[in-house]
């Protein structure tokens, strides 16, 4: 799984992205200032960084409506800046300002934050991939054992021994069959998927 370090930005001037610049988490960001709205949603990013008074109700209608549809389960961290300011609903996901001004002085610590909240949530996905993998891997192949396992998916060994045990705990009823030296589901039964 790819990252994005971006940081996105609308409405600021060549001064205000400087200074975003100068502030980026680490050397791997860029900062993209796009003059399209459809970007901010459309470009993925770890950061956006709005200036409502440069645009459009239209515009501002889009990228609330689309926050709203996602109901805040999106990675990256949105910075509002100015006037109107998002619905109730949105202010508990968007960090909201009054201007620029306002945040010159903690833009490092919000793009650090970002950064750190980003990197916890791809932390989060890889980990839930990996077991989805392994529990699809093991439901597909029985008797698959653990050495494949970790082959397959690029893993290793005792990591693989992890996810298999964090899989059991959470109620998948994976079984090591000695016969078969490997890995199955008892009675090909799995929460997720059912009865195979």
């Amino acid at each position: 799984m790819s990252r994005d370090y971006r940081i996105n930005t609308f409405g600021l001037t060549e001064e205000q992205n400087a200074l975003v610049e100068d502030n980026i988490p680490t050397r791997d960001y860029e900062v993209f200032d796009t003059d399209a709205p459809t970007d901010l949603i459309a470009i993925n990013c770890e950061v956006l960084i709005i200036y409502a008074p440069e645009m459009d109700q239209d515009s501002i209608g889009m990228i609330f409506d689309y926050y709203s549809q996602v109901n805040g389960c999106t990675d990256e961290t949105v910075i509002w800046l100015g006037e109107p300011k998002p619905p109730k609903e949105l202010q508990k996901f968007f960090k909201c300002y009054d201007s620029f001004d306002a945040i010159t002085d903690k833009l490092k610590y919000l793009l650090l934050t970002a950064h750190s909240k980003s990197k916890k949530a791809h932390e989060y996905s890889e980990k839930l991939v990996n077991g989805l993998k392994i529990l699809a891997l093991i439901r597909s192949h029985p008797g698959i054992s653990t050495q494949k396992l970790a082959e397959l998916t690029e893993l290793p060994l005792r990591s693989v021994q992890r996810y298999i045990a964090a899989l059991q705990a959470t109620g998948e009823w994976i079984e090591y069959d000695r016969s078969l030296r490997g890995w199955k589901l008892f009675h090909g039964i799995s929460m997720l998927y059912g009865e195979v």
